[in-house]
């Protein structure tokens, strides 16, 4: 018993990055590999504005920095501010005062010694004083400045994002003048990504709703749909352009970048797939790995034998082990259709077989050591 454990250790060692699936049967369709350029909607970039002229004191945020709804982005001083705080500080004291008269005259009308006309003209005024102090109160609230709270003029105010993003490009330098809806900066929300892929216009005609591809980001590739077939061809490479929205978003992405897209174009024919992780080289050919059938065949045959031979067959066997493991997996040949994002189109396996999905080089190391133990007996 002891001994049968130590001669599956290296096995269980092993095996435990090993990981199984089934060949799938996929819709495969005309492979074209083309450039893309990753790009974002207009209404995915958020523009900051100066809502005043003024000078830039200082930036709170820097060029790829990640950011909230609600953050600090840039502090202003604006001369007009000033102005717009210390007027609304005089109305402020200018609608006290007539608040006053008003008192005073609705208690004079009643008393008879005022006439109704002039009672009218106090109403007037303080309304007049209250509309252009709700005004600038507006405007400030806008500038994130709450009014009431001040208690003298301000010269500066604050930008803050209106949404979450990274920052993308700061347009003007720190310490410089700006005029009111100037651009600041922008925003890029990470929500969504887009691809537009160049093809030629033969093969831009076979696009369709079932249009798919993989856009390939630093090695690593994400699938894309089909969005749209964009009206203007490109001047400069006389190709289509197809619009394809990205269904999984990398963290670290740089809009504009250039890119290499694989683009599955009608018509479709159904292929077997496995993972591209699956394909080694072994011997000079492309294998995937399968489990074997050798153990069960062994048991039968040793239910076959009957006892007699049981005792020679367990010398032989023991002896075997001795010079190398038994190895429950099996190079199968295949041959390379297409590839397709992650997945491999072959030949050489069945749909629904059981393949060696993760931990190929494992298992091909399990084999080696295997035939080495063979050739040393």
């Amino acid at each position: 018993m002891i001994k049968t454990l130590f001669l599956l250790l290296p096995l269980l060692v092993f095996s435990g990055p090993i990981s199984m699936e089934h060949a799938q049967l996929k819709p495969l369709g005309k492979i074209v590999k083309t450039n893309a350029q990753i790009t974002q909607l207009s209404d995915q970039k958020q523009k900051i504005v100066s809502r005043l002229p003024g000078h830039i004191e200082k930036y709170f945020v820097k060029t790829g920095e990640h950011i909230e709804t609600g953050d600090k982005v840039a502090l202003i001083e604006s001369i007009d501010l000033s102005k717009m705080s210390a007027e609304y500080i005089s109305l402020r004291q200018q609608g006290k005062a007539a608040k006053e008269q008003l008192a005073t005259a609705r208690t004079l009308y009643k008393k008879g010694l005022t006439s109704q006309n002039e009672l009218n003209q106090n109403i007037i005024e303080i309304e007049d004083v209250l509309a252009k102090q709700n005004a600038l109160e507006s405007q400030m609230k806008s500038l994130g400045i709450d009014a009431s709270k001040l208690t003298e003029a301000t010269d500066q105010f604050i930008l803050y994002a209106h949404a979450d993003g990274i920052v993308g490009e700061i347009f003007v330098p720190l310490h410089s003048n700006v005029d009111a809806q100037e651009k600041l900066m922008s925003i890029v929300n990470q929500n969504s990504y887009y691809a537009i892929a160049y093809l030629g216009l033969k093969d831009a005609m076979l696009v369709s709703n079932k249009t798919t591809g993989f856009v390939t980001v630093a090695e690593k590739k994400y699938p894309a749909h089909f969005v749209q077939l964009l009206p203007t061809i490109d001047e400069e490479t006389q190709r289509a352009k197809i619009l394809f929205i990205m269904m999984e978003n990398p963290k670290n992405i740089l809009i504009n970048a250039f890119t290499e897209m694989e683009i599955s174009l009608a018509p479709y024919t159904k292929a077997v797939m496995v993972k591209k992780s699956a394909l080694t080289l072994f011997q000079g050919e492309w294998v995937v790995f399968v489990e074997t059938g050798h153990e069960e065949e062994a048991h039968n045959e040793e239910e076959v034998h009957g006892h007699d031979d049981h005792e020679d067959n367990d010398k032989e066997k023991s002896h075997d082990h001795n010079n190398h493991e038994e190895v429950p997996y099996e190079p199968k040949v295949v041959k390379i259709i297409a590839y397709n994002g992650d997945n491999v189109a072959i030949k050489g396996l069945e749909a629904g077989e059981e393949y060696v999905a993760e931990g190929v080089y494992f298992v091909k190391s399990m084999i080696l050591k295997s035939s080495l133990g063979e050739h040393g007996h």
